[in-house]
Formats: C-alpha cells, sequence, structure tokens
C-alpha cells in the first residue's frame, strides 16, 4: 500500500462532518432510525426493551412535524397487529399525541390507526374512547372561543373530527357504544366547574344523539341526571340572594358601557350561570328536533320518560321541570299527553301517594301557568278534577272521617289543585255567564263544606283568593270555615316554629316563576303571570286580617319580613302565616304567585 493510499483512507475516517450534516436535528435522526415493527418485534423475539423503550421516551418527549406524525401512524397502522396487551404504554401514548390543529391528511392518518387498532384489539376500545369522549370537554385555551356553550366555528371544525372518528367507530363496531355511553357518564364534568366546561361537554354530548339516535334514550339519561344534579344544588333562596341589586356593580357596569349587555345576561351565581347557559342548550337542542321532521314526537316521548323517572319524585326542583313547559309549547298534543299522563299517576292507585301529590302540583301549575294552553283544556281538566274528589267524598265513611293529611294526601292535594286553579284563572273563568254557569257545575260548594275539610290543609294564600272569587260570585261561602279552621290552629302551640302542623299540607309549585336571565327568554313569552280579579279580595291580605305575605316585583317570592321568620333551609319550601294575634307562626308550601 502506498503511503497516499493510506493517508487517503485515514482522511476519509477522520473527515471533518458537512455542514449540513449539522443541521440535521437530532431527533430526526433518532425518528428514521427508530421503527415502531422492529422495536415491537425485537420485545416479541429476543424479549429487549432497550428499543422499545427508547421509542416510548420519543413519543413522549418530542415533537412531531406533520411529516413525522404521517409517516408514524402509517407504520403505526401496519404494526397493530404486534400491538398485545404488553404494549399498553406505547399505545397509549400514540393514542394521546395532538391530532386536532394537523392538517387532513395527519388526521386522516391518525383515524385509519384508531379504527385498525379498535377492530383487532377490542380491549383497547375503552382507552381509544376514553381519549376521544376527553376532546368534548373544553380547554383553557379555548374558553374564549365558547360562548354560553356553543363553540366557535373553527372550534366545531375540530370537534367534527372526533365526532367523525366516534361514528366511524360505530359503524365498524357497533358494540362499541356501551363503551362510549360508560366514557359519556364517567367523564362528564364535575357540576361545579366552570361554566364552559361543563355546558361544553353538554354541547357533544347533544351533538352524539345526532349520528347516534338509536342511542338517544340512554344519551338523556345521562343529560337529565346532570341537569337534575346542577338543579338540586342551586336552591331558588340563592339565586334571589346573588341576584339582588347591587350599587357598586351598576356603577361599574353604567362606566364600562360595552360590556353592559353582557353583564345584564350573566347569573351572579356561578352554579345558576351554568345551570342557565345548560337550559338554554337544552331549549335549543328542543326546537331543532321539533323543526326536524319526525325526531320532535320521538323526542318528546323520551323526554317525558326522563322526567317521570328523575324529575317527577324530586322534590323542589326549580328549573329543569321546564324542559317539559317549553316542550308542550309547540304543540296541542305534547301538552294534552303531558297532563293526561300526570292525571294517569294521579288516577292509578298503585303509585306512591307522593308522586301522585306531585302529579297534582304539575297539572295545576302548568295549567295555571301556560298561556298556550286553552281554557277549554282547563275547564276540562277542572272537570275531571272535581268529578274525581266528588266521587271521593262519596266514597268515604261518612260516619269515620279521618281527617289526617297521611290518609287523605291525594284527595287534599286534588282540592288544593282546583282552589288554585280557580283562584289564579279566576279573569278567566269569570268572563263570561257560560264560563261562570261551568263553574257552578263543578258544585265547589259541596267539596268546600265536605267533612273532610279541605279548605283546612290549603295554603292560606290559595284559600283566601279561593275564598274571594267563590263568594264574589257566589258559587261557595268558605269564610266561615276558614275563620272555624284559623281558630283550631291558634289553638295549638308548636314546640319548634319551623316544624309543620299535622294539619298543613306541603305543597310546592312546580312552574313558579322562571330565574334564569338568558334561557328566561324563551319562556316568558309562554308564561302567565297572575292577573288579580277587580272583585277579588284585598290582594295581600289574609282570612284573618294577618299578612299573607307579598310578593317580589320580580320573583314573586315571598316579602322580607315573611322571610325573616323562616330557616335558611325552608325557605323555598315552606311560608309562613301569622295568627290573629301574631304571636305564633305556621309554615306552608311555597308561594302560588299570587302577587299584591
Amino acid at each position: 500500500m502506498s503511503a497516499a493510499t493510506a493517508k487517503s483512507r485515514l482522511s476519509s475516517i477522520l473527515k471533518t462532518p458537512s455542514q449540513d450534516a449539522k443541521n440535521i436535528p437530532r431527533n430526526k435522526v433518532r425518528f428514521t432510525a427508530l421503527s415502531i415493527e422492529t422495536a415491537l418485534q425485537d420485545v416479541l423475539d429476543n424479549n429487549r426493551l432497550s428499543t422499545y423503550e427508547e421509542l416510548c421516551q420519543k413519543f413522549r418527549e418530542d415533537e412531531f412535524s406533520d411529516d413525522q406524525f404521517l409517516e408514524t401512524f402509517i407504520e403505526a397502522k401496519q404494526s397493530v397487529p404486534l400491538m398485545n396487551a404488553h404494549f399498553t404504554m406505547l399505545v397509549e401514548l400514540l393514542l394521546s399525541m395532538p391530532w386536532l390543529h394537523r392538517d387532513e391528511t395527519c388526521v386522516e392518518a391518525y383515524k385509519n390507526f384508531v379504527i385498525e387498532l379498535s377492530i383487532v384489539h377490542k380491549n383497547f376500545c375503552p382507552m381509544t374512547v376514553t381519549k376521544l369522549v376527553q376532546q368534548f370537554i373544553p380547554t383553557v385555551a379555548d374558553k374564549d372561543q365558547w360562548k354560553h356553550g356553543v363553540p366557535s366555528e373553527a372550534v366545531q371544525k375540530k370537534l367534527a373530527e372526533v365526532h367523525d372518528l366516534v361514528m366511524r367507530l360505530m359503524n365498524v363496531i357497533p358494540m362499541i357504544f356501551d363503551v362510549v355511553l360508560t366514557q359519556l357518564r364517567k367523564t362528564f364534568p364535575y357540576h361545579k366547574k366552570p361554566a364552559y366546561e361543563v355546558t361544553g361537554y353538554l354541547f357533544n354530548v347533544l351533538k352524539v344523539t345526532q349520528y347516534a339516535s338509536i342511542y338517544c334514550d340512554e344519551v338523556l339519561d345521562i343529560v337529565f341526571h346532570q341537569l337534575l344534579l346542577l338543579d338540586v344544588n342551586v336552591p331558588r333562596s340563592e339565586i334571589e340572594a346573588a341576584e339582588e341589586p347591587d350599587e357598586e356593580m351598576l356603577f361599574e357596569m353604567e362606566a364600562n358601557g360595552a360590556d353592559e349587555e353582557e353583564q345584564c345576561t350573566t347569573m351572579k351565581h356561578p352554579l345558576a350561570e351554568t345551570l342557565d347557559c345548560f337550559m338554554s342548550l337544552m331549549f335549543n337542542y328542543i326546537e331543532q328536533s321539533v323543526k326536524s321532521e319526525g325526531q320532535g314526537d320521538r323526542l318528546f316521548k323520551m323526554m317525558l320518560k326522563q322526567f317521570e323517572t328523575h324529575v317527577l319524585p324530586t322534590h323542589n326542583t326549580d328549573h329543569v321541570q321546564f324542559l317539559l313547559f317549553y316542550f308542550s309549547s309547540f304543540k296541542m298534543a305534547y301538552s294534552e299527553h303531558f297532563i293526561s299522563s300526570l292525571w294517569k299517576n294521579v288516577s292509578n292507585p298503585t303509585i306512591s301517594p307522593t308522586v301522585r301529590q306531585s302529579s297534582v302540583g304539575y297539572i295545576a301549575s302548568l295549567l295555571a301557568r301556560a298561556n298556550f294552553i286553552p281554557l277549554s283544556h282547563l275547564k276540562s281538566m277542572l272537570q275531571e278534577m272535581s268529578q274525581w274528589a266528588h266521587s271521593y267524598i262519596q266514597r268515604s265513611d261518612s260516619m269515620n272521617y279521618n281527617q289526617s293529611i297521611k290518609a287523605h294526601l291525594v284527595f287534599y292535594s286534588v282540592c288544593q289543585a282546583i282552589f288554585y286553579m280557580v283562584a289564579f284563572r279566576s279573569k278567566h273563568l269569570t268572563a263570561s255567564a257560560k264560563n261562570l254557569a261551568f263553574l257552578q257545575s263543578l258544585q265547589l260548594s259541596s267539596i268546600v263544606t265536605c267533612p273532610l275539610n279541605p279548605l283546612r290543609v290549603c295554603l292560606p294564600t290559595v284559600a283566601t283568593a279561593f275564598a274571594g272569587v267563590t263568594r264574589a260570585y257566589q258559587l261557595a261561602y268558605c269564610h266561615t270555615i276558614l275563620e272555624r279552621n284559623a281558630r283550631r290552629k291558634l289553638a295549638t302551640v308548636y314546640k319548634n316554629s319551623s316544624q309543620l302542623p299535622e294539619d298543613c299540607l306541603d305543597t310546592f309549585f312546580p312552574f313558579d316563576p322562571y330565574m334564569l336571565i338568558k334561557s328566561g327568554q324563551q319562556i316568558e313569552p309562554l308564561y302567565l303571570q297572575y292577573q288579580a280579579h277587580e272583585m277579588d279580595e284585598e290582594p295581600g291580605e289574609s282570612m284573618d286580617g294577618g299578612v299573607a305575605g307579598k310578593g317580589r316585583k320580580r320573583y314573586e317570592s315571598v316579602s322580607e319580613d315573611v322571610d325573616d321568620f323562616i330557616p335558611e333551609s325552608k325557605r323555598h319550601k315552606h311560608q309562613p302565616l301569622h295568627g290573629m294575634d301574631g304571636e305564633f307562626t305556621y309554615s306552608y308550601g311555597v308561594s302560588p304567585g299570587f302577587q299584591s
């Protein structure tokens, strides 16, 4: 070998790397050197973990360009047959890689990998679905892109890719939706999370029903459960307290000007704001379904089922029941079916008395408050109820009347519903001779004077308003009975002022005034406020001269002075009545809406 040749070879070995070689990113060199298939095969054939661990470390730490991402998932799809349960870490890292912000080819490569993985290895389906469902929760970075639970067009475009992948998985693996339902329920954000998280997730959950309509009932079960949980955690009293005008806040609103409209439509109570956005989304969802041919009837039946399962047995909900109120406004058939199903509960002796009592309350409150229900339907229901009450009285043993509320809970509830509807809608029910003749046909006097004495257990505001109407039109004479009942109550001293007297009907009016601002705009045109008749008794005066309670201008709740007598835990549930001498207070149901 010549000296020149030896020098040449030595120079080749020690040659300094070119400038281009220096500029090659290190991770790119590693990327081309590491192969998913090789790493997995090395573990399976030789039980060597070094390459596999290095590959996992790379996926955990490196940032991939679109080209690298595309190449990775093309190879990952080819290597799917090798990905058994031992390679869960690698699969999770691949599924967790950000993909929605990439170009269409990368997004499609990711989808193809996920579909192939789910088909070949069913054990990875829960992990796959979990990663997809987590995309339904808005991130802090996207917070400004969500307004009242509705995302911007850019965010909707990204979320459409997630929904497309879920739909494609359902098409190839129909049973995977059981996993989807489980994850939708588990992943639902805690109700005290920020409003954009809860309502953003709800937006996506409702979106699922568009391409998985066969599972709509199961999805609505998840939605109603969460909505009810949120509703019962936002008591009416807390919303009232939070919404009281603040002079400093009003001054700041005037100074900011541009933000005034946004501040006026935002609930001050954080959970009330979440509930408000939640209800707005549900109202819009109902409206869109009704507009879609054939969808409205099906959705109404499912929502009615959810109402009977979740809402009806729950005491003192304030807003969730307005979903059925709103739905009933679209078609008379809906309201008729809703009322008919409630009356079937009342007429069914095998159903628990408390559910039957709640059903009566819903009927009375709906017929009193819904301006979309014609007077003829109200009269028909009054006739049905009065006939039931008369039959009940006739069936009772006239020699052995047991006047305890527990023994006749449903009867007393039906009687109070009759009194309430007559008093609340008196202006319409007495507007013509024909309507007055109808009221006379109800034989209200026989109900009032029966030995069971239903006025004894009625709310004072209902009894007083009803007595005023019936006296004015000579339908019944209640004042003597009311005065006698009042003297009986004053004769008993109760150790605990917050305790209900034994002869007091526990009642609530489910369609009391709606308190949420944004969603309330869709309820307001459908809602009937109380219209006092010119011949009614002086509003706010009880049958014994005491204060029956004045309404707040905005919420028709009990007055400030009466509120002071009610424990905080019972303010929504009971309203006090002062005795004639002012020494005792008695707790009753919430305000039925008669304003002063």
